[in-house]
């Protein structure tokens, strides 16, 4: 917590900015045009969530709640960080610097374990397609959402309990409130450990198994074919495949957009900050802020029904049918076509574009 007794006429120092002038308004325009970005990419994803009823499935329940914690981000963050770009300083006194500070912890933890939560919902999707809605379930998906927020919740209010840890402060090379990270070490352990090091694990060997699943169902469909409520399996499987493509995608981006934050952190937290400069700082703190804007861009290029879903609240059903007339959406009768694939080197093809795409 913020040592309150050490406020008197100088303490306003603490609050000025160390940026060099020619960067001040280059910085402030790129995250004031992030705010923009990640308000419209992901309201837009709640909008379609509740317009179209093909995108209220489960998996969706998680990317929903995954935007919620995105758009909270500019609001709770990075509106605060612009505004003392541009004022040279924070204005908003020692209370909004210890709460944003805290909205920094809970958002971050947060979206790594919303992603870790959607690639275990994958995996048995995958794994356990028979029994998929035995396990996942309306109830255990709200219990997950549930704990996921909680336990965010509380390790963002670590610093501010009444224990010798580390205290909010003021980085004047990134005009944003955030931990003392050099001055408890074991904390940003804990944190990096925990909302970063764990969650990366989870992930990365459930996208394993689930890679070795996908080729192994492929070669078992090339040689075995059902159809499944008038469905084809390999239909189902393809539809399956595609979306933990793109669910790999959002992880890998997350990977790459968070990486350089934790790393640096750890170095901040052993080593004199001298060894991470202000500008890298201000980099790293960048990227990580952009990734609550890529979670839309990857759904909109990658995923159909999303995509399609965008068309028709931008240009209505009209302007859907004409985008796809000329070929910028696949039809949808070329969508359902696998569907009625019963030849089976002709299935095969399809298995390789699965692939291939």
């Amino acid at each position: 917590m913020i040592n309150q007794t050490a406020v008197n006429d100088s303490s306003l120092d603490m609050f000025r900015l160390n940026i060099p002038k020619a960067e001040v308004f280059l910085f402030g325009c790129t995250l004031s045009l992030l705010i923009m970005l990640i308000t419209l990419g992901n309201a837009l994803v709640w909008i379609v969530f509740w317009r179209f009823r093909n995108l209220r499935n489960l998996t969706n329940y998680f990317v929903c709640s995954l935007a919620v914690a995105d758009i909270l981000v500019p609001f709770l963050r990075v509106v605060y960080i612009v505004i003392s770009i541009f004022k040279e300083r924070w204005i908003f006194g020692l209370s909004w610097c210890e709460i944003s500070s805290m909205c920094g912890v809970l958002l971050c933890g947060s979206s790594i374990l919303h992603l870790c939560a959607i690639s275990i919902e994958r995996l048995i999707a995958i794994k356990w397609p028979l029994s998929y809605n035995t396990k996942v379930t309306s109830k255990r998906v709200i219990i997950v959402l549930s704990y996921i927020w909680i336990q965010s919740s509380l390790l963002s209010i670590i610093p501010v309990l009444p224990i010798d840890i580390a205290q909010h402060r003021f980085n004047p090379d990134t005009a944003e409130c955030e931990i003392d990270w050099h001055e408890d070490p074991k904390l940003t352990l804990l944190l990096i450990f925990f909302y970063f090091f764990v969650p990366i694990n989870i992930m990365i060997i459930a996208y394993a198994t689930i890679l070795k699943e996908a080729r192994r169902n492929t070669r078992r469909v090339q040689t075995f074919h059902l159809r499944v409520n008038g469905k084809s399996t390999f239909s189902v499987f393809k539809k399956e495949l595609k979306a933990v493509k793109t669910l790999a995608v959002v992880i890998g981006v997350f990977f790459v957009m968070w990486m350089p934050f934790f790393v640096t952190t750890t170095i901040r937290a052993f080593k004199p900050e001298r060894y991470v400069s202000g500008w890298l700082q201000r980099l790293v703190m960048t990227l990580a802020y952009a990734n609550s804007a890529c979670n839309f861009v990857i759904y909109a290029l990658m995923n159909f029904h999303y995509r399609s879903a965008f068309v028709k609240v931008f240009a209505g059903r009209t302007g859907a049918r004409w985008i796809r007339s000329n070929g910028i959406l696949p039809s949808q009768n070329l969508k359902n076509a696998s569907r009625r694939i019963e030849d089976q080197s002709t299935l095969k093809q399809f298995n390789d574009q699965a692939w291939a795409s």
